[in-house]
């Protein structure tokens, strides 16, 4: 049994922290980056290769930041102790996500033509053979499709689901504040009232921040489910309208919990000195987020393979042609998109399943902190092979580099600035520890085992 490391140092570190130079002048560079890409995109590649990078940069970006915060909505579900340590660095990733919402307004009104079924009335893709389908079937998907109806879902259901996590923020960063701010006195920010709101004592705090993250885990994890399967179907899938896979919602939304273990994961690695929570983060705590990705490492092949399977044994037209642009051609000749399929299957499985297996990197700092980057970087990947096909006039057997590494790559550079600004900032102003969590301390039953040479060496 172990004693849990006094969280005042945590506390005191707060009054006088600020953002290291490096990382708001890498972030600041990522975003210039970012700008640069968008307008080389404009300039050069064209319209819809353009929006089509925004695309993949903001269903990543999404993704990731409302994935990181997932894992306090699990760590609350479930009563994991193992987590405490690095659940508020999950939760600093909420505050990207308003930012997020905003430049999807703008990708729904300045980018929307790259879906084909843009402008109404709705009308099959010229370069898709398909069978003739149902007046029912053209009629749902010119309603189902139609520009008004389809922003106004993303946005509302997004915007429901952002309200809900701050309202579940509140209970669990308010007390926090409260206990920090009767320590630091003058120094606390004012703005941490917003959290606070009337509450005047730590402990009643506490107990009503507990019951908010309890009454609300189970509300957003539905949300959750059911908006960013709503954002696969509709961002993604839509860009083939005739095109369809019942688990691509669950697929995707899963993946987006895997790049957001990732981010909090490689934040934790970075910023642990910084944020003075070294004694709280230890190699037991990356173990156990190690061993989460890793299943959601093993969810992600597998829904692949489900989705895969029954597409390649049945044969139809509207399945196949999705997947056969990306993987083989028609013809069966491999195409410009090829390298990207082999590249995702390598950085999404291979690699990550087999380096997660072992033991010692998921205790390691700086290893770990390496595979966290893999997974974030395999999964832009991934988006982007689901999106660029679709935003290029033709597949060929040449594979638009420059376009890829200055507009697709340098775009997605400006969404990873984006949070690296945001979340550093948030981190250096609030409490960067769930200081008064009843949860964070061990629990008297725990166990820690050790290993046989240690066990020897005492």
């Amino acid at each position: 049994m172990s004693a849990t490391p006094d969280v005042n140092p945590v506390i005191d570190a707060i009054a006088d922290r600020q953002v290291p130079g490096i990382v708001n002048g890498v972030g600041g560079l990522l975003v210039l980056i970012g700008l640069g890409g968008f307008g080389y995109g404009l300039g050069v590649a064209g319209a819809a290769p353009t929006w089509g990078a925004v695309l993949v940069g903001l269903v990543w970006a999404l993704g990731v930041c409302q994935g990181a915060f997932m894992l306090s909505i699990i760590l609350t579900g479930s009563w994991g102790r193992w987590g405490r340590p690095v659940k508020r660095i999950a939760e600093s990733f909420f505050f990207v996500l308003p930012l997020l919402w905003v430049a999807l307004a703008v990708f729904l009104v300045a980018g929307i033509g790259i879906y084909k079924w843009h402008p109404a009335p709705f009308a099959p893709i010229e370069h898709i053979s398909l069978k003739p389908h149902s007046p029912a079937a053209w009629a749902s998907k010119e309603l189902w499709l139609s520009h008004g109806f389809f922003a106004a879902r993303q946005l509302l259901g997004l915007g429901l689901l952002i309200g809900l996590d701050f309202l579940y923020l509140r209970g669990s960063l308010g007390p926090d504040m409260l206990q920090a701010k009767e320590r630091l006195g003058a120094k606390a920010p004012g703005w941490w009232g917003t959290f606070i709101g009337g509450q005047t004592n730590v402990a009643a705090a506490v107990d009503a921040g507990q019951r908010t993250q309890k009454n609300m885990f189970a509300i957003i994890g539905v949300c959750y489910a059911f908006v960013f399967s709503l954002v696969a179907f509709d961002l993604i899938m839509s860009l083939e309208p005739w095109w369809y896979t019942n688990m691509f919602g669950g697929w995707i939304f899963v993946s987006c919990v895997w790049t957001g273990l990732a981010a909090t994961g490689l934040t934790a690695m970075l910023g642990r000195d910084w944020l003075r929570i070294g004694d709280f983060v230890k190699p037991a705590v990356t173990h156990d987020l190690g061993k989460l990705m890793l299943a959601a490492c093993m969810f992600w092949a597998y829904t692949l393979f489900a989705q895969l399977l029954p597409i390649w044994y049945a044969n139809m037209p509207e399945e196949t042609q999705f997947i056969l642009v990306r993987l083989g051609g028609e013809t069966g000749k491999l195409n410009a998109w090829n390298w990207m399929a082999q590249a995702v299957g390598i950085l999404c499985f291979l690699a990550p399943f087999t380096i997660l297996l072992s033991r010692g990197v998921k205790k390691m700092r700086w290893p770990f902190a390496m595979i966290c980057s893999l997974v974030l970087f395999g999964i832009f990947m991934e988006r982007s092979l689901l999106v660029m096909p679709n935003v290029y006039p033709t597949v060929s057997d040449t594979f638009p580099t420059a376009n890829f590494l200055v507009l697709h790559v340098g775009v997605w550079l400006g969404f990873v600035g984006l949070i690296v600004l945001v979340v550093a900032n948030v981190l250096a102003r609030i409490p960067p520890l769930v200081t008064s969590d009843p949860n964070l301390p061990d629990h008297p039953w725990d166990q820690h085992v050790h290993s046989l040479d240690a066990h020897h060496a005492h």
